[in-house]
Protein backbone atom coordinates (compact mmCIF):
# COMPACT_ATOMS: atom_id res chain seq x y z
CA UNK A 1 0.00 0.00 0.00
CA UNK A 2 1.60 3.23 -1.13
CA UNK A 3 2.59 6.03 1.59
CA UNK A 4 0.14 8.51 2.33
CA UNK A 5 1.50 11.04 4.95
CA UNK A 6 4.57 11.90 6.88
CA UNK A 7 5.57 14.01 10.31
CA UNK A 8 7.43 17.06 9.70
CA UNK A 9 8.94 18.51 12.55
CA UNK A 10 6.74 21.64 13.24
CA UNK A 11 9.98 23.94 12.41
CA UNK A 12 10.80 22.38 9.21
CA UNK A 13 6.67 22.75 8.65
CA UNK A 14 7.86 26.33 9.01
CA UNK A 15 10.71 26.39 7.03
CA UNK A 16 8.06 25.09 3.74
CA UNK A 17 5.68 26.91 4.42
CA UNK A 18 3.32 24.05 5.32
CA UNK A 19 2.55 26.07 8.67
CA UNK A 20 2.81 29.69 8.47
CA UNK A 21 1.15 30.24 11.99
CA UNK A 22 5.09 29.97 13.24
CA UNK A 23 8.15 32.09 12.74
CA UNK A 24 11.14 29.97 14.58
CA UNK A 25 13.60 31.70 16.38
CA UNK A 26 16.79 29.67 15.27
CA UNK A 27 15.10 27.90 12.19
CA UNK A 28 16.18 24.47 11.10
CA UNK A 29 19.18 23.94 8.24
CA UNK A 30 18.00 20.31 8.21
CA UNK A 31 14.56 18.87 7.10
CA UNK A 32 13.18 16.48 9.89
CA UNK A 33 10.85 14.27 8.69
CA UNK A 34 9.51 11.26 10.47
CA UNK A 35 7.80 8.35 9.26
CA UNK A 36 3.70 8.00 10.35
CA UNK A 37 1.72 5.60 11.80
CA UNK A 38 -1.79 5.52 13.60
CA UNK A 39 -0.77 5.10 17.47
CA UNK A 40 2.72 4.82 19.05
CA UNK A 41 5.80 2.85 18.12
CA UNK A 42 6.26 -0.73 18.85
CA UNK A 43 9.56 0.09 20.54
CA UNK A 44 9.25 1.21 24.69
CA UNK A 45 12.24 3.49 25.23
CA UNK A 46 11.14 5.73 28.51
CA UNK A 47 12.19 8.55 27.84
CA UNK A 48 10.38 8.64 24.40
CA UNK A 49 6.59 10.55 23.73
CA UNK A 50 6.46 8.28 20.64
CA UNK A 51 7.09 4.86 22.95
CA UNK A 52 4.32 1.99 22.99
CA UNK A 53 3.45 2.59 26.51
CA UNK A 54 4.06 6.16 26.72
CA UNK A 55 0.45 8.33 26.89
CA UNK A 56 2.20 11.63 25.62
CA UNK A 57 1.14 12.70 22.43
CA UNK A 58 1.93 10.71 19.51
CA UNK A 59 2.89 14.51 17.72
CA UNK A 60 5.65 14.64 19.64
CA UNK A 61 9.13 13.80 19.67
CA UNK A 62 11.58 14.83 22.73
CA UNK A 63 9.36 18.22 23.09
CA UNK A 64 9.04 19.12 19.68
CA UNK A 65 5.54 18.50 17.67
CA UNK A 66 5.46 16.76 14.77
CA UNK A 67 2.13 17.43 12.65
CA UNK A 68 1.06 15.25 9.81
CA UNK A 69 1.06 15.89 5.77
CA UNK A 70 0.32 14.54 2.99
CA UNK A 71 3.40 13.40 1.64
CA UNK A 72 3.05 14.26 -1.86
CA UNK A 73 2.63 18.22 -0.41
CA UNK A 74 6.01 17.81 1.66
CA UNK A 75 7.69 16.67 -1.58
CA UNK A 76 6.36 19.44 -3.57
CA UNK A 77 7.18 22.22 -1.04
CA UNK A 78 10.72 20.59 -0.76
CA UNK A 79 11.11 20.32 -4.90
CA UNK A 80 9.99 24.29 -5.28
CA UNK A 81 12.03 25.80 -1.68
CA UNK A 82 13.66 29.08 -3.23
CA UNK A 83 17.52 29.24 -2.86
CA UNK A 84 17.33 31.41 0.39
CA UNK A 85 15.55 28.78 2.21
CA UNK A 86 17.04 25.88 0.88
CA UNK A 87 18.22 22.74 3.79
CA UNK A 88 21.29 21.27 3.84
CA UNK A 89 19.97 17.61 4.28
CA UNK A 90 17.07 15.59 5.06
CA UNK A 91 16.80 13.55 7.83
CA UNK A 92 13.99 10.90 8.12
CA UNK A 93 13.61 9.57 11.57
CA UNK A 94 12.05 5.83 12.14
CA UNK A 95 9.82 4.67 14.15
CA UNK A 96 9.51 1.05 15.05
CA UNK A 97 6.64 -1.07 13.31
CA UNK A 98 6.18 -3.49 10.87
CA UNK A 99 6.69 -2.82 7.44
CA UNK A 100 9.00 0.80 8.52
CA UNK A 101 11.49 -0.59 6.21
CA UNK A 102 9.05 -0.32 3.33
CA UNK A 103 7.99 2.93 4.35
CA UNK A 104 10.94 4.95 4.58
CA UNK A 105 12.37 3.35 1.26
CA UNK A 106 9.47 4.53 -0.36
CA UNK A 107 9.83 8.10 1.48
CA UNK A 108 13.53 8.23 0.26
CA UNK A 109 12.81 7.11 -3.22
CA UNK A 110 9.75 9.97 -3.44
CA UNK A 111 12.54 12.30 -1.87
CA UNK A 112 15.08 11.45 -4.30
CA UNK A 113 13.17 11.48 -7.46
CA UNK A 114 12.20 15.61 -6.72
CA UNK A 115 15.31 16.69 -5.21
CA UNK A 116 18.84 16.38 -4.80
CA UNK A 117 18.88 17.12 -0.64
CA UNK A 118 21.73 14.72 0.90
CA UNK A 119 19.50 12.29 3.23
CA UNK A 120 19.78 10.78 6.01
CA UNK A 121 18.00 7.94 7.71
CA UNK A 122 17.66 7.26 11.59
CA UNK A 123 16.71 3.58 12.03
CA UNK A 124 16.25 0.76 14.41
CA UNK A 125 18.64 -2.11 13.68
CA UNK A 126 18.32 -3.59 10.11
CA UNK A 127 19.79 -6.35 8.34
CA UNK A 128 23.02 -5.48 6.40
CA UNK A 129 21.02 -6.08 3.26
CA UNK A 130 18.63 -3.24 4.19
CA UNK A 131 21.77 -1.02 4.84
CA UNK A 132 22.42 -1.79 1.20
CA UNK A 133 19.36 -1.16 -0.06
CA UNK A 134 19.72 2.37 1.34
CA UNK A 135 22.73 3.14 0.30
CA UNK A 136 21.93 1.92 -3.40
CA UNK A 137 18.85 3.84 -3.63
CA UNK A 138 20.73 7.71 -2.33
CA UNK A 139 20.97 7.64 1.63
CA UNK A 140 24.55 8.98 2.31
CA UNK A 141 24.49 8.49 5.92
CA UNK A 142 22.52 6.38 8.33
CA UNK A 143 22.50 6.82 12.30
CA UNK A 144 21.31 4.02 14.73
CA UNK A 145 21.07 5.70 17.98
CA UNK A 146 22.64 3.46 21.19
CA UNK A 147 20.77 6.81 24.16
CA UNK A 148 21.90 4.85 26.42
CA UNK A 149 25.90 5.14 27.44
CA UNK A 150 26.70 1.42 28.92
CA UNK A 151 24.99 -1.92 28.24
CA UNK A 152 23.11 -1.08 31.62
CA UNK A 153 21.44 1.84 31.16
CA UNK A 154 20.69 0.55 27.51
CA UNK A 155 19.01 -2.11 28.65
CA UNK A 156 17.36 0.19 31.56
CA UNK A 157 15.84 2.73 29.64
CA UNK A 158 15.21 1.08 25.74
CA UNK A 159 15.66 -2.73 26.41
CA UNK A 160 14.50 -5.70 28.32
CA UNK A 161 13.98 -4.57 31.85
CA UNK A 162 10.99 -2.16 29.58
CA UNK A 163 10.10 -4.42 27.43
CA UNK A 164 11.48 -2.90 24.55
CA UNK A 165 12.85 -5.19 21.62
CA UNK A 166 16.54 -3.88 21.45
CA UNK A 167 19.60 -5.28 22.72
CA UNK A 168 22.70 -3.60 22.90
CA UNK A 169 24.74 -6.11 20.90
CA UNK A 170 22.43 -6.10 17.86
CA UNK A 171 22.90 -1.98 17.79
CA UNK A 172 26.74 -2.21 18.14
CA UNK A 173 26.11 -4.97 15.69
CA UNK A 174 24.31 -2.91 13.08
CA UNK A 175 26.57 0.26 13.71
CA UNK A 176 29.63 -1.91 12.22
CA UNK A 177 27.82 -3.16 9.45
CA UNK A 178 26.86 0.34 8.21
CA UNK A 179 30.44 1.57 8.75
CA UNK A 180 31.31 -1.36 6.53
CA UNK A 181 28.55 -0.02 4.00
CA UNK A 182 28.52 3.25 4.79
CA UNK A 183 32.07 3.98 5.10
CA UNK A 184 33.72 5.79 8.09
CA UNK A 185 32.42 9.52 8.54
CA UNK A 186 28.63 8.54 7.37
CA UNK A 187 27.24 6.54 10.40
CA UNK A 188 26.44 7.91 13.43
CA UNK A 189 24.68 7.38 17.05
CA UNK A 190 23.26 9.32 19.67
CA UNK A 191 24.26 8.87 23.62
CA UNK A 192 21.51 10.95 25.76
CA UNK A 193 23.55 12.80 29.09
CA UNK A 194 21.51 12.33 32.23
CA UNK A 195 20.06 8.64 32.63
CA UNK A 196 22.42 7.86 35.55
CA UNK A 197 25.81 7.11 33.54
CA UNK A 198 28.92 8.92 34.70
CA UNK A 199 30.92 10.98 33.31
CA UNK A 200 33.78 8.95 32.78
CA UNK A 201 31.56 6.43 31.24
CA UNK A 202 30.45 8.64 28.53
CA UNK A 203 32.88 10.23 27.52
CA UNK A 204 35.06 6.39 27.66
CA UNK A 205 31.92 5.46 25.35
CA UNK A 206 32.39 8.81 23.23
CA UNK A 207 36.23 7.83 22.77
CA UNK A 208 35.23 4.38 21.76
CA UNK A 209 32.78 5.12 19.01
CA UNK A 210 35.37 8.02 17.72
CA UNK A 211 37.63 5.09 16.96
CA UNK A 212 35.42 3.24 15.29
CA UNK A 213 34.72 6.75 12.92
CA UNK A 214 31.34 6.59 14.02
CA UNK A 215 30.31 10.27 14.61
CA UNK A 216 28.48 10.62 18.03
CA UNK A 217 25.86 13.28 18.69
CA UNK A 218 24.86 14.24 22.09
CA UNK A 219 21.48 14.87 23.81
CA UNK A 220 20.61 16.49 27.06
CA UNK A 221 17.98 14.43 28.32
CA UNK A 222 14.73 16.17 28.71
CA UNK A 223 11.55 14.65 30.88
CA UNK A 224 8.68 14.71 28.57
CA UNK A 225 5.18 14.57 30.49
CA UNK A 226 3.76 10.95 29.53
CA UNK A 227 6.61 9.32 29.36
CA UNK A 228 8.37 6.48 31.99
CA UNK A 229 11.05 8.89 32.97
CA UNK A 230 8.78 12.25 32.89
CA UNK A 231 9.72 12.67 37.05
CA UNK A 232 13.51 12.18 36.05
CA UNK A 233 15.64 15.79 36.27
CA UNK A 234 17.17 16.96 33.40
CA UNK A 235 20.96 16.93 33.92
CA UNK A 236 22.80 20.30 35.31
CA UNK A 237 23.72 22.71 32.80
CA UNK A 238 27.65 22.61 33.78
CA UNK A 239 27.38 18.87 33.70
CA UNK A 240 26.39 18.71 29.64
CA UNK A 241 29.10 21.27 29.22
CA UNK A 242 32.21 19.34 30.52
CA UNK A 243 30.65 16.64 28.07
CA UNK A 244 30.59 18.79 25.52
CA UNK A 245 33.93 20.05 25.89
CA UNK A 246 35.15 16.24 26.52
CA UNK A 247 33.89 15.12 23.69
CA UNK A 248 35.41 18.01 21.67
CA UNK A 249 38.47 17.03 22.65
CA UNK A 250 38.19 13.63 21.86
CA UNK A 251 37.42 13.84 18.24
CA UNK A 252 39.10 16.91 17.63
CA UNK A 253 42.67 17.20 19.10
CA UNK A 254 43.07 13.65 20.22
CA UNK A 255 43.34 13.60 23.78
CA UNK A 256 43.29 10.29 25.64
CA UNK A 257 41.31 9.65 29.15
CA UNK A 258 44.86 10.44 30.87
CA UNK A 259 43.92 13.78 29.88
CA UNK A 260 40.76 13.72 32.39
CA UNK A 261 40.85 13.69 35.55
CA UNK A 262 38.20 12.04 37.29
CA UNK A 263 36.78 11.85 40.92
CA UNK A 264 36.36 8.51 42.81
CA UNK A 265 32.76 8.95 41.61
CA UNK A 266 33.56 9.34 38.08
CA UNK A 267 32.79 13.13 37.83
CA UNK A 268 35.14 15.07 35.47
CA UNK A 269 37.41 17.38 38.00
CA UNK A 270 39.63 18.60 35.12
CA UNK A 271 40.98 18.74 31.81
CA UNK A 272 44.56 19.08 30.55
CA UNK A 273 44.30 21.77 28.62
CA UNK A 274 44.73 25.74 29.40
CA UNK A 275 42.27 28.36 30.14
CA UNK A 276 43.88 30.28 26.68
CA UNK A 277 43.22 26.56 24.49
CA UNK A 278 39.44 26.67 26.41
CA UNK A 279 39.08 30.18 25.36
CA UNK A 280 40.26 29.43 21.86
CA UNK A 281 37.94 26.24 21.62
CA UNK A 282 34.44 28.77 22.87
CA UNK A 283 35.79 31.29 20.52
CA UNK A 284 36.63 29.09 17.17
CA UNK A 285 35.12 26.03 17.16
CA UNK A 286 31.35 23.91 17.36
CA UNK A 287 32.13 22.54 21.03
CA UNK A 288 28.80 23.81 22.23
CA UNK A 289 26.69 23.72 18.91
CA UNK A 290 24.38 21.04 17.95
CA UNK A 291 26.21 17.80 17.18
CA UNK A 292 25.30 15.75 13.99
CA UNK A 293 25.50 15.02 10.59
CA UNK A 294 26.60 17.70 8.38
CA UNK A 295 24.10 20.62 8.54
CA UNK A 296 22.20 19.78 11.47
CA UNK A 297 21.09 22.06 13.87
CA UNK A 298 18.37 20.47 15.53
CA UNK A 299 16.64 23.81 17.08
CA UNK A 300 15.39 23.35 21.19
CA UNK A 301 15.06 19.47 20.98
CA UNK A 302 16.59 19.60 24.66
CA UNK A 303 15.95 23.21 24.82
CA UNK A 304 13.30 26.05 25.24
CA UNK A 305 14.16 28.46 23.50
CA UNK A 306 14.05 30.88 26.98
CA UNK A 307 16.77 28.59 27.79
CA UNK A 308 19.00 26.95 29.35
CA UNK A 309 20.18 26.52 26.17
CA UNK A 310 22.08 23.07 26.10
CA UNK A 311 22.81 22.23 22.16
CA UNK A 312 23.16 25.67 20.61
CA UNK A 313 21.46 25.94 16.72
CA UNK A 314 23.52 28.86 15.56
CA UNK A 315 26.95 30.69 16.27
CA UNK A 316 27.20 31.97 20.29
CA UNK A 317 27.08 35.49 20.97
CA UNK A 318 30.06 37.27 22.77
CA UNK A 319 27.99 37.14 25.59
CA UNK A 320 26.97 32.98 25.45
CA UNK A 321 30.77 32.55 25.00
CA UNK A 322 31.55 34.84 28.02
CA UNK A 323 29.23 32.43 30.29
CA UNK A 324 30.34 28.83 29.09
CA UNK A 325 34.15 30.39 29.44
CA UNK A 326 33.15 31.46 33.26
CA UNK A 327 31.18 27.69 33.84
CA UNK A 328 34.22 25.83 32.35
CA UNK A 329 37.81 27.90 33.38
CA UNK A 330 37.64 25.87 36.79
CA UNK A 331 38.14 22.33 35.15
CA UNK A 332 40.99 23.51 32.88
CA UNK A 333 44.75 24.42 34.18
Amino acid sequence: MEIEKIRVSIGSASVLGLDVSIKPKDPPTTCYLMTYIKGHCSANCSFCPQARESYSSTEKLSRVNWPVYPIEEVVKKLKSLPDEKSFKRICIQTLNYPNNFIDVVEIVNKIREACEYPISVAIPPVSKESLKELKSIGVSRVGIALDGATPEIFDRIKGSKVKGPYHWNEHVSCLRNALEIFKEGHVSTHLIVGLGETQEEILRRIMELHELKITVSLFAFTPIKGTKLEKMIQPQLIDFRRIQLGRHLTINKSLSLKDFTFDVDGNLIKVNISKEKLRDIINNSNAFMTSGCPGCNRPYYTSRPSGPIYNYPRILSNNEKVEIFNQLEEYVN
